[in-house]
């Protein structure tokens, strides 16, 4: 029996957050640098874990106010 992950966690390049979430690439790196997005150095490159997406976009979530 292996012990292989039916489903590889997907890691994205910083380029293709960029991309999901329409803004610039340089955007990205700085959140990940400030602590506010986790990510994985692979070799000298930055890649970026779904989940680690959707941590971030929950936390970013703003409550209705009363207006």
């Amino acid at each position: 029996m292996s012990s292989v992950d039916p489903q590889p966690e997907t890691l994205y390049t910083v380029r293709e957050v960029a991309g999901q979430l329409g803004v610039h690439p340089e955007t990205i790196r700085r959140l990940i640098h400030d602590g506010r997005l986790d990510a994985v150095r692979v070799g000298r490159v930055l890649r970026v874990h779904r989940q680690a997406v959707d941590g971030f976009l929950a936390r970013q979530r703003i409550k209705p106010t009363r207006g």
